[in-house]
């Protein structure tokens, strides 16, 4: 793909790639900031080349996390700026214009973060023992804004496996002066007795109110229900996966190298003798699910296809990244 890119993005490029696909960039809306930031960069290397780089950067970007509805979401959202704009005043216009079209979206996705983050604030009370899995931006953010009006409460942190990402989820809450407790993953059904709530993010929300997220989530909601411990997840609406009206499921992603799963001093004995095959999300159902947070408000997974249709018609009235790109081609 170095070769689609122009100038001193190149190499940045690549490597945003490797981290996209790896599970290095954690969280679904920091790699849709990531995304954002990169065609800015490219906006001011490229020239007559960014027509070329957003055809075939942009799939790139896609193919690297095929399961995050955020990046397709809002780089949709970016290109159909990008065609406004160059209908109006011409394809140098709108590369002119990108670096102020990538910084609006960047402010929105943070106010609709901050907004998720203050309505799912408003959940936690005084003594809770809380619960979360893998990483998410918006749920720290939520645990800061009751931090900041008083609340007291205990957090459990999963390690999040295969990449371990719930570990980085744990330095965090605990540097906020909370109480934290990292548990291996196999330990959910165990402490979840003494859980009274559980927050999560999302890479995805189907339009029936199904969330995709990490591995492991799907368990933790299983766990929930049994223990009559309230599930919340906390996720703006550019995490809904409109395709999904029509049946189209939200690829997996799997990992096959033997170090995501095997301790390095292991590899002698295990190389070349067994498979990895380790999925990195699951869909956890809606009716495990007590409530969807965004920044429209609290709402029952089963009321989102309301709340889409009030937004967008039905079925919703959303282009494709695809067809998007089509006109891209035609400028």
């Amino acid at each position: 793909m170095g070769d689609a890119i122009c100038g001193r993005v190149s190499h940045k490029f690549s490597e945003f790639l490797s981290d996209l696909g790896g599970g290095v960039i954690l969280g679904s809306t920091e790699a849709a900031v990531s995304a954002l930031e990169i065609i800015k960069a490219a906006s001011y290397e490229c020239g007559s080349e960014f027509k070329d780089f957003l055809l075939r950067g942009i799939p790139s970007i896609v193919a690297s996390r095929p399961s995050s509805q955020v990046l397709g979401n809002v780089l949709r959202m970016y290109v159909e700026r990008f065609l406004a704009t160059a209908s109006e005043g011409g394809l140098r216009s709108a590369v002119e214009e990108t670096p102020v079209m990538i910084d609006s979206l960047i402010r929105d996705l943070e106010g609709v973060r901050e907004a998720v983050a203050e309505i799912g604030s408003r959940r936690i009370e005084d003594e809770d023992i809380i619960l979360t899995h893998s990483y998410s931006s918006t749920v720290i953010k939520t645990f800061e804004k009751a931090l900041a009006r008083g609340v007291r409460f205990r957090v459990y942190t999963t390690e999040s496996r295969p990449t371990g990402e719930g570990k980085v989820m744990a330095n965090k809450v605990s540097s906020l002066g909370v109480e934290t407790t990292l548990i291996v993953d196999s330990a959910v059904r165990y402490v979840m007795k003494h859980v009274r709530k559980v927050f999560v993010g999302a890479d995805a929300i189907a339009i029936n109110g199904a969330v995709v997220n990490k591995i492991g989530t799907s368990v933790v909601a299983l766990a929930a229900k049994e223990a009559r411990a309230r599930l919340f997840v906390l996720a703006g609406l550019y995490k809904f996966s409109f395709e999904t009206v029509f049946g189209e499921l939200v690829e997996q992603v799997f990992l096959k190298n033997l170090e995501s799963v095997v301790p390095k001093e292991r590899f002698s004995e295990l190389a070349g003798k067994v498979l990895v095959r380790a999925p990195v999300f699951d869909v956890t159902p809606p009716e495990y699910i007590d409530a969807i947070i965004t920044e429209k408000g609290v709402l029952a997974p089963q009321a989102i296809p309301i709340l889409v249709m009030e937004l967008y018609g039905w079925p919703p009235r959303i282009k494709s990244l695809e067809s998007l790109l089509e006109g891209v081609k035609r400028l």
